[in-house]
């Protein structure tokens, strides 16, 4: 795995820098560099299980959830683990796509694409960091964002590299809503952030250190947020996981 081609994906977010309604990607043009980015791990050898439809005894989503989350619950739940193991729960997964498209596989904005909402240049960044068996679906090397089995594991490898990048965080919430707010806005700004808050490890101590525009920084602050405390208890009660 190419490790320059890594950093520059983890540096930046889902997002471009400080688009109209999203938040910024990545720091200005000279960052400091008092906080080096932690190598990411590649994923394991074996490739995910194929896509497969929505088993028929599946409960049905929940008051709350979009009924499409019904046709990716399964296989969603493979990609997952296929990244985490058991380690950290999909219902955090299943939250953020429900946060970023409602599970709508053509989802668009002005900058992103997708059910997990990938601006063009991440998609390309992660297009070549997948397993073989989602490369071979998705020959480009602009990445396929708005299929669905593709841009979930793009999500959940992204996820992945960052939760790993932040397990300095006091706690493992803290480790999460750094994540989160990574993949919205760029890792790189979260260094920046970290910096200016005397290199905490707490979450609310670098989101108030926020460096960007007020819209920028509100956004980045709510992301987590919306994700781990209104939606995930949604999908925790309907997966039971």
């Amino acid at each position: 795995m190419p490790l320059g081609v890594l950093t520059a994906a983890l540096l930046g977010g889902c997002r471009p820098a400080e688009a109209p309604g999203k938040a910024a990607q990545g720091p200005p043009a000279t960052p400091p560099t008092p906080v080096a980015p932690a190598p990411a791990v590649p994923p394991p050898a074996v490739p995910p299980p194929a896509p497969a439809p929505a088993t028929g005894h599946a409960a049905p989503p929940s008051p709350g959830i979009p009924r499409p989350a019904l046709a990716y619950r399964d296989n969603f739940i493979r990609i997952w683990r296929f990244y985490f193991a058991l380690a950290e729960s999909p219902t955090i997964g299943f939250a953020q796509v429900h946060q970023e498209s409602r599970w709508k596989p053509t989802a668009q904005s002005k900058y992103a694409s997708g059910i997990a909402q990938f601006t063009p240049a991440t998609a390309a960044d992660y297009a070549p960091l997948l397993p073989a068996a989602v490369r071979a679906q998705c020959p480009s090397k602009a990445g396929c964002p708005t299929d669905p089995n593709w841009a979930l594991n793009a999500l959940s490898l992204y996820d992945y590299n960052l939760h790993r990048r932040h397990a300095w965080a006091e706690t493992p919430d803290d480790r999460w809503r750094l994540a989160l707010a990574a993949y919205n806005g760029g890792a790189g700004w979260i260094i920046r952030e970290r910096v200016r808050a005397n290199n905490s490890a707490r979450w609310a101590d670098i989101v108030n250190a926020c460096m960007r525009k007020a819209e920028f920084c509100k956004e980045n602050r709510e992301y987590p947020v919306v994700i781990l405390e209104k939606w995930l208890p949604l999908y925790q009660r309907w997966l039971g996981l």
